[in-house]
């Protein structure tokens, strides 16, 4: 038995063996070099929040401070052995009695400390509430000191624990020489966020073994090498930018009027809109402007967002070779798109355990999912994903701060703005502010903005009665917090588009006629069901014909938007007479060119961006004489619509009323039905979508009615965005889509299986995995998650829950086995639910009473 522990005694990490390793005064050295070491490499980042590397890397140490407490010590048995401590620490029961949360008791005791280092109070009440945040939940700060409502201190034990967390955190400080000068924080500070999750990024690395040694430390090292060399090894240091670039040599064609315009506006951190047509180069010309910014020393990386992982798929590969043009060297693993961890070979982090097993999962998991999934975009300097993980940087999900961290000092390029609805769009102009106050530079894109939209996002309303005249394109927006006059570009010429309400029948007549004659045919559906029942009708036919949605398992997803996006691409090497059916996965952010396009009635939002993948690119020879978008008709004509009953309208409707608000959908209705005359696009756009939108007292009194439910709803929304945005209530889960959508019909994963057993299962692309073992393993993650697919929760009377793959999926899950007839066998399910799966047609949803398919 030793003495009591002093200084160096207190472990912070276990070995392998379950032994007191490495300890906290040196874990929390070797995390305040790693954070020191990521704060050099943003200059611009502690300018803007004045603050130097020293500091960032003294605060960051601090933050396991609370390590050295009865209540976490405890944790490890052979420590309490080690020292004799067994009996008191039963005794005075440091399993119950004693905090076991040593985030908190690092809030508490770092409150403390900076206080006596001289920082002035409310700076000390924050900073220390954020670095007692690091794995991801706050506490709320007080003015007094916050103090755990367990104990943290035992004085049974003869160890004076405030002393020695006061005499570690001395140490530390005097270590990277911390000094409060000109330091200030408060709850609205960018900074205080920024150093919040570079805190837990500094712990996640800092605690991987592949670089710092979970044993004690017996001798002197140099952590500062140690940390740059992980930071290295991580992706994490400053990729070499090559500044000889124009942009032509960029992207092989000279720029537009409007990229050109960008390009000589987008100079420095801010808001900027771009409003262009569909297919005009808008992400060309973001890229540019970050290219430029990049080069200027304004800005250290991109992220791209994106409505969906479809679009985030298709983007990253344009991506990817925008960044072997301008930094050959940067590896292009640091580019991530949504579901690219499913290709990945490592974790990329192995975090140290802290304690007995069943107590270190969600710290372990946390920093795993960070370094091993769609959440690694956010962090490396350049990224591709979906909206919604910038987006839960600003509700208060778990670990939300790191997102303020990864991001901060990026351009950050919002694409196809138009497409969220008022609950997500909140989110978005919060987003927006938020980046700003980050120094990030952002751009946001889009072809079908109303001009009440665009004044929300950039705080500058026009006249919205002159709307419909503005020019188009145009560049609107805010450069270093100032306004500035917009810039329009000029326009592509118009095109004319021949507009044509067909029944359903005959439209699908037209598309095989079309087809046959070589022509690519693509018809886009509102739902999954009523694109496989379309599917289903050009069964049998000479040519290819294929179904895109999502319900598919990501590995047969991936194999069919290669094969359709590359015969309906621009080169189309593989182009032909085919029809391609589809749901909104195709209607934004991806370069298909089609003959024909038959569509259902969607929004004219919607409906425009659709017209986007319609004659898209200049070709010699097609196989039809006009550009026509032919829309289904309606089982109601619309002078019916104007005289029914609110509910009845919504009936006739049917599934589409249910994704996108009826009051739109026959406002829409009405303006498409009015275009006796091919539409010109470009020219046409902003008069289409004014209409649309505009607020006007002349609507009949069902559809008013229908407006006033609309309203409401989105009134209701928005206040719950509102509500999800403050950041100091109780963390919500950090899951994409849950907090940033508001999704009225929950979805539960559902893992395909031929065959499971207790240590195998045969997944439906007939891949197999070990499963109900201890250990984590890559290659079964990415089995389960290529073969899920989401269904809606309300399918289920109960979720039987497998738990061989609750290590590898959150919350509610099923399985299901796929008979040789295709029936997929789940338990739980309600009666008169019937699933199927084909590779052909995905998961199929039916209710066996009325075989309506859902």
């Amino acid at each position: 038995m030793n003495d009591l522990p002093t200084y160096f005694g207190f472990w912070a990490k276990t070995t392998p063996e379950g032994k007191p390793g490495i300890s906290v005064y040196d874990h929390m050295l070797n995390v305040g070099c790693v954070a020191r070491c990521i704060a050099e490499t943003s200059p611009k980042i502690l300018e803007r929040f004045h603050l130097e590397s020293s500091m960032v890397g003294a605060l960051a140490a601090l933050h396991d401070l609370g390590k050295i407490s009865p209540g976490f010590q405890r944790k490890c048995d052979a420590w309490l052995e080690e020292y004799g401590l067994n009996i008191i620490a039963r005794n005075g029961c440091w399993d119950t009695a004693m905090e076991s949360d040593h985030g908190k008791i690092s809030h508490a005791a770092i409150h403390a400390f900076l206080i006596e280092t001289g920082m002035d109070r409310k700076t000390a009440k924050f900073a220390s509430a954020v670095l007692g945040a690091h794995h991801g939940r706050l506490t709320p700060p007080n003015d007094r000191g916050y103090r755990p409502q367990k104990l943290i201190s035992d004085s049974a034990s003869k160890i004076d624990w405030d002393n020695e967390r006061k005499e570690n955190a001395r140490m530390t400080w005097a270590h990277f020489s911390g000094s409060s000068a000109e330091f200030s924080l408060s709850d609205d500070s960018p900074a205080l966020w920024w150093l919040a999750g570079l805190t837990s990024v500094a712990d996640w690395i800092g605690s991987d073994e592949r670089f710092f040694s979970p044993e004690r430390r017996a001798s002197d090292e140099d952590v500062t090498t140690l940390a740059r060399m992980a930071l290295d090894a991580i992706g994490f240091l400053p990729p070499i930018i090559n500044t000889n670039h124009s942009f032509e040599s960029i992207f092989d064609f000279p720029s537009n009027d409007m990229q050109a315009k960008a390009l000589a506006t987008i100079t420095g951190p801010g808001v900027y809109v771009i409003e262009a047509p569909m297919g005009m180069g808008k992400t060309e010309a973001a890229l540019g402007a970050a290219y430029q910014l990049m080069v200027s020393g304004k800005a250290n990386g991109i992220y791209f967002a994106l409505p969906t992982q479809a679009t985030s798929n298709r983007i990253h590969l344009r991506m990817n070779e925008f960044l072997r043009r301008i930094a050959p060297e940067a590896q292009a693993s640091r580019l991530i798109h949504g579901n690219s961890w499913l290709m990945q070979t490592d974790f990329g982090i192995c975090p140290a355990a802290t304690g007995k097993k069943e107590a270190t999962t969600d710290d372990a998991r946390a920093g795993r999912d960070w370094f091993a999934s769609a959440k690694r975009a956010l962090i490396a300097p350049f990224g591709v994903g979906t909206v919604d993980q910038a987006l839960l940087g600003v509700v208060a999900a778990k670990h939300f701060f790191v997102r303020h961290f990864a991001l901060a000092g990026k351009v950050v390029i919002l694409d196809e703005i138009h497409s969220y609805d008022l609950y997500t769009g909140t989110l978005i102009d919060k987003l927006i502010t938020t980046l700003e106050g980050l120094g990030c530079t952002v751009i946001v894109l889009s072809a079908t903005l109303t001009g009440k939209r665009r004044g929300q996002m950039v705080s500058c309303q026009g006249d919205l009665a002159d709307e419909a005249e503005r020019p188009y394109p145009l560049i609107t927006g805010r450069n270093e917090g100032q306004t500035f006059v917009p810039v329009a570009a000029k326009p592509p010429a118009s095109r004319s588009v021949t507009v044509e309400f067909r029944a359903v029948d005959a439209a699908t007549e037209e598309a095989i006629r079309v087809a046959r004659n070589g022509g690519a045919v693509l018809w886009i559906c509102n739902t999954v069901s009523a694109a496989q029942k379309q599917y289903r009708s050009f069964k049998g036919l000479e040519f290819p014909v294929g179904l895109l949605h999502s319900r598919f398992p990501f590995w047969q997803r991936e194999k069919l938007e290669v094969e359709w996006m590359e015969r309906f691409g621009k080169k189309g090497t593989t182009r032909c007479g085919s029809i391609l059916v589809s749901t909104q996965v195709v209607e934004q952010s991806v370069d298909l060119d089609a003959d024909l396009m038959i569509t259902e009635l969607a929004p004219t939002d919607m409906l425009l961006q659709r017209l986007g993948r319609l004659w898209r690119h200049d070709r010699k020879q097609r196989p039809v004489d006009v550009a026509r978008l032919c829309i289904i008709e309606e089982d109601k004509s619309l002078e019916e619509f104007q005289i029914m009953e609110p509910k009845a309208i919504m009936k006739s409707l049917g599934s589409k009323a249910k994704v996108y608000a009826p009051f739109i959908l026959l406002r829409s209705l009405e303006v498409w039905k009015a275009q006796t005359q091919p539409v010109s696009i470009p020219s046409q756009i902003r008069q289409l979508i004014e209409s649309t939108y505009m607020e006007r007292d002349t609507d009949p009194d069902s559809w008013q009615e229908l407006f006033n439910e609309w309203f409401g709803t989105d009134s209701a929304k928005e206040m719950i965005a509102t509500r999800n945005c403050n950041i100091w209530q109780v963390a919500l889960n950090d899951e994409e889509g849950v907090q940033t959508r508001l999704n009225e019909m929950p979805t539960i994963p559902l893992v395909l299986c031929r065959a499971l057993s207790e240590k195998e299962a045969v997944f439906v692309d007939r891949s197999k995995g070990q499963v109900g073992g201890d250990d984590y393993l890559l290659a079964v993650a990415q089995a389960i998650h290529r073969n899920l697919v989401r269904v809606p929760r309300y399918l289920f009377v109960c979720v039987d829950t497998c738990p061989a793959f609750s290590t590898y999926l959150y919350g509610e899950q099923s399985i299901g086995i796929v008979e040789d007839d295709e029936t997929v066998v789940v338990n739980g399910l309600k009666s008169g639910i019937r699933l199927s799966y084909s590779d052909a047609l995905g998961l199929a949803i039916e209710k066996t009473s009325g075989k309506e398919e859902i």
